[in-house]
């Protein structure tokens, strides 16, 4: 019998990371099977698809409610694929709030399938009660920081770092030369990156300012160039409308060439502000929730930072922005700081120190070498 594998991903970072593995997953194992949820990037390596990344990808604890009889439905249609007993083991790949709840009601359901986790949720920062529902549920937990392995020391599941993967894969898609050619760009005149984020919820709260900030810069510096950096879970119809009459160019597979040539960028909170360090491009994270979300929020985190490039370094080598300081006024005359020669050095001396403290390279390859051989250990 052929050997299978579900592997569930909830959002576009999930699904970067899962193309990845899986790539080198049926690299060393042609015949493996992989059966799940994933995104443009997943897809050509899944031999059996039961649902799109977009199916999943919300923010929010309001927003999670009004998408709760959908999300129950694929859940439903998740435990009726394992109940055929083909399948032996299991990957999350991040999406914490569905995934971890999923892998509860599967070790309920079905005890002899192995549970493994990809990307540590950040119990460091807040809900430190998933420790052991983590601890308890799962098999194997892959961390990207070596600091969380100890977390899990007192659990029978098998915590450990291999390593992180952006060191591999987060460089440029093409030369400067080419990437300024495609989009017709001036190669000596300054370039702003805008990533709004890869959830619509974040399109919605965020792009608004972003774009009033390109407005007021025009009559300042006019000629900084501009660049929207498109997820690939978003609809470019969701956002024309929101830089209607702008000079912003939206890119949709250029995500590190937009960022590696840039003066500077404004990047929603998440793995892309550690993507946009790992290429020291200075840039400003920002973020807004739904004012209920944030209130949740402010009661639960525990850290004094919310960019994760800040959270690695345990300083603020990164400008925060958060809930109504992200307006833009307040947006311009942080990137101006940045776009002057001081602020930019300062931000790059820190983000060489947070590469290093990530560790070497080749962890993806380590990482399906490992979850190979537990799969081969549960057939």
């Amino acid at each position: 019998m052929a050997t299978k594998l579900l592997v569930i991903a909830g959002e576009a970072s999930g699904d970067l990371h899962g193309g990845h593995l899986l790539r080198e997953l049926k690299k060393r194992q042609s015949d493996l099977t992989l059966v799940g949820i994933g995104g443009g990037s997943m897809t050509p390596y899944l031999d059996e698809k039961i649902a799109d990344l977009k199916d999943l990808g919300v923010v929010g604890f309001l927003e999670i409610l009004r998408h709760l009889p959908r999300l129950w439905r694929l859940k439903q249609q998740l435990h009726q694929r394992l109940s055929h007993g083909d399948i032996h083991d299991v990957l999350f790949i991040d999406y914490p709030g569905f995934n971890l709840r999923l892998a509860q009601s599967f070790r309920r359901a079905f005890p002899q399938v192995r549970l493994h986790h990809y990307v540590c949720p950040q119990v460091w920062a807040w809900r430190p009660q998933r420790i052991p529902l983590l601890g308890q549920t799962l098999t194997t937990l892959y961390c990207l920081f070596p600091f969380e392995v100890p977390l899990f020391k007192n659990y029978a599941v098998r915590a450990v770092c291999l390593g992180h993967p952006l060191l591999d894969w987060v460089k440029p898609e093409v030369s400067r030369d080419e990437f300024f050619n495609e989009l017709r760009l001036d190669p000596y005149r300054p370039l702003v990156t805008l990533l709004p984020g890869s959830r619509p919820e974040e399109i919605r709260r965020l792009l608004p300012a972003m774009a009033a900030m390109v407005s007021r810069a025009q009559r300042d510096m006019p000629t900084l160039q501009w660049v929207l950096a498109l997820a690939p879970t978003i609809s470019i119809d969701l956002v024309n409308p929101l830089i209607h009459g702008l000079p912003i160019h939206v890119v949709t597979d250029r995500s590190y060439a937009s960022r590696a040539y840039a003066q500077a960028a404004v990047v929603a909170s998440g793995t892309a502000t550690l993507e946009t360090a790992l290429l020291k491009v200075p840039f400003l994270a920002v973020y807004r929730l739904h004012p209920f979300s944030f209130w949740m929020a402010k009661h639960l985190v525990k850290l004094p930072y919310f960019s994760l490039a800040n959270v690695v370094m345990g300083s603020k080598i990164i400008p925060e922005l958060l809930q109504k300081e992200v307006q833009s006024e307040t947006l311009w005359v942080e990137l101006k700081k940045i776009l002057g020669p001081e602020g930019s050095a300062a931000q790059i001396g820190g983000m060489t120190l947070l590469h290093e403290r990530l560790g070497r390279s080749g962890a993806m390859e380590r990482i399906a070498e490992d979850l190979l051989e537990q799969i081969r250990g549960s057939r």
